[in-house]
């Protein structure tokens, strides 16, 4: 990371002129040089990597605390930490600033636009001395990313994208993640099966006790608000697949569902009735919320998610609430994981594989990704295969490894960061996809 501090113009001068060296340019944030690996995509993957490159609260070091020369950039989904998608002028709806809105496009606009959410659309610098682009969210965005230009190295997905990416990507399975029904801790919401999502997000069930969804004895008539992840999410992706519904079905559907950023439990509370609000999310990122990793265990560091709107630094403005151990979220959410539909179908719940994609051509790359080794960077990182390595010097389960050993991604240290994240880990390389 680049380190600015204040010296005297003469001093700055002198150090130029004596070490005939001319100022970096400076960035909002440090960029990828171009030996650093960047990657993107996927909101629900990111925590996993994020804590691999650079070590998790608990104390667990990340590849980049290693001392190597290269590092790795992973680019979060949206802009903030906390994974919330960040809003233009026009909220939720209305009208959108020249710039914002999920319309492509738009930016160089001088009215506004009415494409909803008004996201942001923020930018990142994915390369040091290029122009900022508009930060890829989700896994749809990072397929179209890696698809579209080599500043981008991997790509993070929760949905399967070999179909897009096509015979010239391969990719390493890294772990699985449920994804369930998102509810307010009190909630109208029963125990519902896939047939009955179906309904309710084709809007032809409406209400929770309209008779398609056999309703039990008492179910409220409120009106239920369905709410999908953000378009491009692979979340989304899977959520729809599993209940049979598809994005033109959703487009056609009298616009009962409602749109919001993927695996934000602050959902239910954004409307007025929150217990009428079911969400798909995933179950990993809820055990952070709760401060506990994939095992159900105390994670080490309580729930990661902090309080945004106190000052960093300052406990003395509102002593009570900015207090370090306050600033904690823990919204009054629950995921239902257990209970029987009452149609007798099976509970929604999918047990999904988290995927890392990168180019095939880069596993046998011969450009080394640190100073002394001969390993590239998928090497290294995510992938060392034992072709076309004789046997003997084969490593790992299986002697699936080269001579090198396990990449850092299935190393003992990689392993604790996935499981930190609240993932199960599960490694797996497919070629070519899936």
């Amino acid at each position: 990371m680049h380190v600015m501090t204040k010296v005297g113009v003469g001093a700055v001068g002198a150090v130029t002129l004596s070490l005939g060296l001319i100022a970096p340019a400076a960035y909002a944030d440090s960029a990828p040089g171009p030996g650093d690996v960047v990657g993107v995509g996927s909101d629900t993957v990111q925590y996993a990597l994020d804590f691999m490159a650079d070590g998790d609260p608990s104390g667990n070091t990340g590849y980049n605390q290693l001392g190597n020369i290269n590092r790795i950039f992973n680019f979060d989904a949206t802009a903030d930490a906390n994974a919330r998608l960040a809003y233009g002028n026009g909220g939720a709806a209305g009208a959108c600033a020249p710039g914002t809105g999920t319309g492509q496009g738009t930016g160089t606009q001088t009215t506004t636009n009415t494409s909803t959410p008004c996201v942001q659309n923020s930018t990142i610098v994915l390369r040091a001395g290029t122009l900022p682009v508009r930060r890829p969210n989700g896994s749809g965005d990072g397929t179209t990313a890696i698809k579209g230009s080599t500043k981008v190295n991997y790509t993070r997905a929760s949905s399967a994208q070999g179909a897009a990416l096509g015979a010239t990507f391969d990719s390493v399975q890294l772990g699985t993640d449920r994804l369930a029904m998102l509810t307010a801790s009190t909630t109208n919401a029963p125990a519902l099966s896939a047939a009955q999502l179906k309904l309710i997000y084709l809007c032809t069930a409406t209400h929770w006790n309209d008779a398609s969804l056999q309703p039990a004895a008492g179910a409220s008539a409120d009106t239920i608000i369905p709410v999908l992840p953000q378009n491009g999410s692979g979340t989304r992706k899977s959520f729809l697949a599993d209940i049979g519904v598809t994005e033109a079905q959703i487009a056609a559907n009298g616009g009962c569902t409602k749109v919001g950023e993927e695996n934000d439990p602050t959902i239910p509370s954004q409307f007025a009735t929150p217990q009428d609000v079911i969400t798909p999310m995933s179950n990993p990122r809820l055990l952070m919320w709760q401060g506990k990793d994939s095992t159900g265990a105390a994670n080490g560091f309580g729930g990661y998610f902090h309080d945004p709107s106190c000052k960093f630094g300052d406990t003395t403005t509102n002593p009570a609430a900015c207090a370090p151990s306050a600033q904690v979220l823990s919204p009054a959410v629950t995921e239902v994981l257990t209970g029987t539909p009452t149609d007798g179908g099976a509970l929604y719940k999918d047990d999904r594989a988290l995927y890392v994609y990168f180019r095939d051509a880069d596993i046998n790359s011969v450009k080394a990704f640190q100073p002394g080794s001969p390993l590239n960077w998928v090497r290294t990182l995510f992938y060392d295969p034992c072709a076309p390595n004789p046997i003997a010097t084969c490593t790992g389960p299986g002697n699936i490894y080269g001579p090198a050993g396990a990449p850092y991604i299935a190393s003992g240290p990689g392993q604790i960061e996935i499981q930190q994240a609240g993932i199960t880990p599960a490694y797996v390389f497919t070629p070519s996809g899936p």
